[in-house]
């Protein structure tokens, strides 16, 4: 039996020894069927997360407005903007990041989410029916491992994760992953879809984590209709985060940010989304639709303010977060932030 039982422990010790340097490589390689390792990506998750890193140690101001969300976060809240309005931020959003990463990462930055008065949290009908594999994948590949990216990983319950932690672990400690990071290039050149045609995007870094984008303009066309899928664990995952965010009186805010006209009306159950995301606002949070917005409806064109059917371009960036610095003017002015209304 003794020696049964050792001969067990010298496969499973042989197993993992082969495992652990057989991922790395593939990882490394490019052989990514079941890993998704993409360090330096065009999301510049790397440089943001280290940012957030360097905020946290640092003893200096800390940011009183915190934007999660998906790529329509960090390519639509121009953190310099709110500091020509003296509003310090930092954007925390990532490529098609659902409410799974945003929780972990609220978790992660806690001493962050203390000093913060404010979360903003960027809400798409087309990520609530994501599974967050792909999103926890850039995570784990731009950053170090901590106990709430640990619990995001294990919740996946995915064998490409497992394989992509495993393998970013493996590169931080061979080749150390931080420095590599530091000499990223702050913007990266991709051939990116425009909606109906590919464009050479430059993906130009922000200090605060806004990424630009060259100012491409979106050549409008019918899309077919669309159903939007709503996942009870990202429902879920948004609840935790809403109230981890409200939490010591901070306020929250949803906010679904423009999409083309073409787009928003080719929902065919968009009030089901609307219905889904109102069942987790309550006392100091509020979704606020900006594809209804009046004073917006007048000022975005989908054929001059969009970047794709789903991104706005620099025009649409400047009218939009124009119009949200007067919501945040008038929302700091009402004792009852459930009272807001923006077409009054």
């Amino acid at each position: 039996m003794r020696r049964f039982l050792v001969h067990i422990i010298l496969l499973f010790l042989g197993a993992v020894l082969l495992y652990l340097p057989t991922v790395w490589i593939a990882g490394l390689c490019g052989f990514q069927t079941n890993i998704k390792y993409v360090p330096g990506n065009y999301g510049h998750m790397g440089m943001r997360l280290q940012e957030a890193d360097a905020t946290e140690m640092e003893s200096g101001v800390m940011p009183s407005v915190i934007f999660l969300g998906s790529s329509h976060c960090y390519r639509t809240f121009d953190t310099r903007m709110y500091d020509t309005a003296g509003i310090k931020t930092l954007n925390l959003g990532s490529s098609i990041q659902t409410p799974k990463q945003s929780l972990a990462l609220l978790r992660r930055y806690d001493k962050i989410l203390g000093n913060a008065s404010l979360v903003i949290i960027e809400v798409h009908p087309d990520i609530i029916g994501n599974s967050g594999v792909e999103s926890t994948c850039d995570l784990l590949s731009n950053t170090r491992l901590d106990r709430p990216f640990l619990q995001m990983a294990l919740s996946q319950q995915s064998l490409r994760v497992l394989n992509t932690m495993t393998c970013s672990l493996m590169d931080r400690w061979v080749t150390s992953i931080t420095k590599r990071q530091k000499s990223e290039d702050s913007i990266i050149h991709v051939m990116t879809s425009g909606g109906d045609t590919s464009v050479m995007g430059d993906f130009a870094y922000v200090r605060g984590g806004f990424v630009e984008l060259n100012n491409y303009c979106w050549r409008p066309h019918n899309l077919g209709e669309k159903k939007i899928t709503i996942r009870d664990d990202q429902l879920d995952a948004l609840k935790e985060c809403v109230e981890l965010a409200t939490r010591d009186g901070r306020r929250c805010l949803l906010v679904e940010v423009p999409s083309t006209k073409a787009l928003y009306n080719a929902y065919a159950n968009h009030k089901e989304f609307e219905q889904a995301v109102l069942t987790v606002t309550g006392p100091g949070c509020q979704y606020i639709n900006l594809n209804d917005d009046l004073v917006l409806a007048t000022q975005l064109d989908d054929s001059t303010c969009f970047f794709d059917e789903d991104h706005l371009n620099r025009k649409g960036v400047r009218i939009v977060n124009d119009r949200l610095l007067e919501v945040l003017d008038t929302l700091e002015n009402l004792e009852d932030p459930e009272t807001l209304n923006l077409n009054n």
